[in-house]
């Protein structure tokens, strides 16, 4: 059984997305965070200056540099990003589906780049792709960029309108993740940040992969997973459930607001 049947028969509540990290871009295939990036250990809390990578100087730059920031609240952020989304006319569900597709491609990626200025990261590039039915998208750590699957894009049930915000609100919040792992902390929690660190980076325990650091496992057409474990272990890892929960706090404001078909 494939990807695509876990998701409708057994995880309805959830969507299937594809992150790739690609340690080889050639097996950039799909749902693979980038385990390669240098990480900065930027964390409140630290009891010294030994815990930080540098000289002297660089660890109190970044200590100054993080108390300057302004620390995000996840519920103070679902709020903001909701307000945002509410204000473009373009994403309400009876403007969306009028839009042609350079249109829509146009509009996510301005989507993306107010979200990332909300949540204090660097903006992805946004694309517009053919996938496999399933799969609604990914993101590509090494070439900053998020993958939105076009057939998605283009369909104009309410249900494929719901999924195309899911994913880039989904795949924005793993750039978050990582933003926060890798270059500074803006993330209020640095309990939280320090278990996404563990998620992606730790030797013992790290993203979930079955070869090498790919989360994907070929099916026997080629997609997605060859069993409900592997699945599951994929499903239920610190960053993927932050994700899901953001994400989904923010489509129930959407909800609220009228924005969604």
């Amino acid at each position: 059984m494939g990807l695509e049947s876990f998701n409708m028969e057994n995880l309805k509540d959830s969507s299937t997305r594809l992150d790739s990290s690609a340690e080889n871009l050639s097996n950039t295939t799909l749902h693979v965070e980038n385990p390669n990036a240098e990480s900065i250990e930027c964390h409140l809390g630290l009891e010294s200056l030994e815990n930080l990578p540098g000289t002297e100087i660089e660890q109190l730059e970044r200590i100054d540099s993080l108390e300057s920031v302004e620390l995000l609240n996840d519920r103070e952020t679902v709020e903001r990003i909701a307000e945002y989304l509410e204000s473009v006319e373009e994403i309400k569900y009876e403007n969306w589906v009028t839009l042609s597709l350079e249109e829509k491609t146009e509009l996510l990626r301005s989507i993306e780049t107010e979200i990332a200025e909300i949540e204090h990261r660097t903006p992805m590039t946004v694309d517009i792709e053919e996938l496999p039915k399933g799969y609604y998208g990914y993101q590509c750590a090494d070439s900053n960029s998020i993958v939105i699957n076009s057939i998605y894009v283009m369909n104009d049930s309410p249900e494929a309108h719901r999924e195309v915000l899911d994913t880039i609100i989904h795949e924005g919040r793993h750039a978050y993740q990582h933003y926060n792992v890798e270059v500074q902390q803006v993330h209020e929690s640095g309990a939280e940040v320090e278990t996404w660190k563990e998620n992606f980076y730790d030797e013992n325990w790290g993203y979930y992969s079955d070869t090498g650091q790919q989360i994907y496992i070929p099916a026997s057409d080629g997609w997605g997973f060859t069993t409900m474990p592997d699945f599951r272990l994929y499903y239920y890892q610190p960053v993927e459930i932050d994700a899901r929960n953001f994400t989904r706090d923010v489509l129930m404001e959407l909800d609220g607001k009228g924005v969604l078909g």
